[in-house]
């Protein structure tokens, strides 16, 4: 997957939680467990690819990552744009393909220089002693006899007039085979000439062809993934280009690589699957996503772990004065499938290195321990920790914390695996992340598991193929009764209405929870109350919560051998078997 992580601006309201204020170290080292990979902010591609196969159009996607947006056509599009390629080259490489590469100085067919033949590939150099171009051909032969241009008189490539390639080996930094454009023309520029000039190479071409050559996602994920991209891609490039113009540092609108988006050219189109890509861009021809009718700043990132992240959490350590309403945290139920590879993994570092990397951050504290004060945005990504060291303490952004330990995303658990996985992730994504952050890791049982959140615990019970989500007065009394250590065992149903057998209903909030060894009634006024054992049975043989004794007032409590529950109208006691009512 072609993404990496891209930088820059703002996000509304710091929604900073604090979760584990205290992470100790064991002693070797740290072991940082997380999910996700990139930023976090705006759309996640892998959650596109989630959401596309479990149905949403891609408007519904982009207006779920982007809060308060809307996918609407504009007639006011950039025409053009000129991106970065390559810069800080003394030689490029150009082949020519599908017929000749004509250069040109001043401008395209201005001064007419040499012709590339089909199939060869020409070399363009900065001169060592002079500030010039000097162009050899296949042979090495000095083309000309002389060396052209200069600083004030730029060297052009142009091919797409007459239907021919060209490939540049240099433009390509990921595999480093070269990208082959189609469109627009080449530009070669001298730059930093008080030495050796070196030489930056840029391409112009009509706006829309340009999308058609990004590589920023496979084109054989689902054409609503593709046509989400699309869309994105298409507002990213529109907004730094009305926003920031052409660009004094690379005389561009935008640059190939992490910084912009990667522009791969006519190989895009002419890769595997590419003409779904390219059908992708053409469907969604002149269409942004827009926040009160302006274009909105498209970030996205290969993976958010599960929730997107306030980006003034992620890049300006939750300062409210960066929050930008529509680049809001969201639960991503799309990123948990088996194609994805960063939903679940793990770093190790020493103490030693852990201090050392995050020394210019943190000064001399000494070996770094512990991390405490962990301050968490909505995603839990974290915003600032305070470093323990043995020698004092620092205060660090999560950004830096990620940078120096070259973490692929922010969203980390320290010393602790909280990350959310298997039955329980699936329930986590139904209910769209509703329960909030984990306070524990997935614990398994015997046959289950479970994980605890901020809001409940989650609950898997493979015999009844159950998965279920259990929070307040219910899940307290769970937990309080033993949880799923105790005699109560797992849940074999959720939290509902008590089945009538000859009564209309009085009570719509009163619910039951049935367990493997018992029962939870909850009534509001009385709370929830766990019943097990024989007074359970003899509860039921008198018809339960719908009978004359009503709902329980007390959990079972065993005292001197005797077990004994209380409810609205009488009380259970049991011994040696036998039960009597009063």
């Amino acid at each position: 997957m072609l993404r990496r992580v891209r930088l820059l601006v703002a996000s509304i309201v710091v929604v900073a939680v604090v979760v584990g204020g205290s992470v100790a170290n064991a002693a070797p080292g740290f072991r940082f467990h997380g999910s996700g990979y990139g930023h976090g902010i705006g759309m996640s591609q892998w959650g596109a690819y989630g959401l596309a196969n479990k149905g949403w159009s891609y408007q519904h996607i982009l207006s779920h990552f982007y809060s308060g947006t809307r996918v609407l056509h504009s007639a006011t599009l950039p025409k053009r744009i000129r991106v970065g390629l390559t810069s800080g080259r003394l030689r490029i490489h150009l082949t020519a393909r599908n017929g000749p590469v004509r250069l040109w100085l001043d401008g395209p067919g201005m001064t007419f220089v040499a012709k590339i033949p089909m199939g060869q590939t020409w070399t363009v150099s900065s001169a060592r002693a002079v500030p010039r171009y000097v162009v050899r051909d296949q042979t090495g032969a000095l083309v000309g006899g002389v060396m052209w241009g200069g600083p004030s008189r730029s060297l052009f490539a142009t091919f797409s007039d007459t239907g021919a390639r060209v490939s540049v080996l240099e433009a390509d930094d990921l595999w480093h085979q070269g990208f082959t454009y189609a469109y627009g023309f080449l530009e070669f520029d001298l730059l930093g000439c008080a030495n050796r000039c070196a030489e930056r190479l840029t391409i112009e071409l009509p706006f829309e062809k340009y999308l058609r050559g990004l590589g920023e996602m496979p084109s054989s994920w689902p054409a609503a993934a593709l046509r989400a991209q699309a869309v994105s891609a298409r507002t990213f490039a529109t907004y730094k280009i009305r926003q920031y113009g052409l660009r004094s540092d690379c005389d561009c609108h935008l640059a190939d690589g992490a910084g912009d988006q990667v522009y791969v050219g006519w190989s895009k189109e002419v890769g595997v699957d590419g003409n779904r890509w390219a059908g992708a861009v053409v469907s969604t021809a002149g269409q942004i996503v827009t926040y009160h009718g302006s274009a909105i700043q498209a970030f996205y990132a290969a993976s958010d772990g599960g929730y997107s992240e306030n980006v003034e959490d992620v890049w300006h350590g939750g300062n409210p004065a960066y929050a930008i309403p529509y680049l809001r945290g969201v639960c991503d139920p799309g990123e948990y499938t088996s194609a994805n590879p960063w939903t679940d993994w793990t770093r190790s570092f020493t103490a030693s290195t852990v201090s050392s990397r995050l020394g210019p951050y943190t000064g001399g504290i000494g070996t770094i321990t512990r991390f405490t004060n962990v301050r968490r945005g909505v995603s839990g990504r974290i915003v600032s920790a305070i470093a323990r060291g043995t020698s004092g303490s620092a205060f660090v952004a999560g950004s830096e914390l990620r940078s120096a330990l070259g973490l692929p995303d922010g969203r980390v658990w320290i010393n602790s695996d909280r990350n959310i996985t298997g039955a329980v992730r699936s329930k986590y994504d139904s209910v769209m992340c509703r329960p909030g952050l984990p306070l524990s890791s997935v614990l398994a049982v015997s046959h289950g598991s479970r994980q605890l959140f901020q809001r409940g615990g989650i609950y898997r019970n493979s015999r009844v193929n159950m998965t279920v989500w259990l929070r307040g007065t219910i899940h307290d009394e769970y937990l309080a009764a033993g949880g799923v250590g105790g005699r109560l065992g797992l849940p074999v149903s959720g939290a509902v209405r008590p089945m009538l057998t000859y009564a209309p209903q009085t009570c719509s909030p009163c619910r039951r929870l049935v367990l493997e060894g018992g029962r939870i009634y909850f009534k509001p006024g009385l709370g929830a109350h766990a019943l097990w054992g024989p007074v359970l049975s003899s509860y039921l043989g008198r018809g339960g919560a719908q009978g004359a004794l009503g709902y329980p007032t007390t959990r079972v409590k065993t005292v001197n051998g005797v077990s004994r529950a209380s409810f609205e109208h009488g009380t259970i006691a049991c011994s040696s078997g036998t039960c009597q009512v009063s």
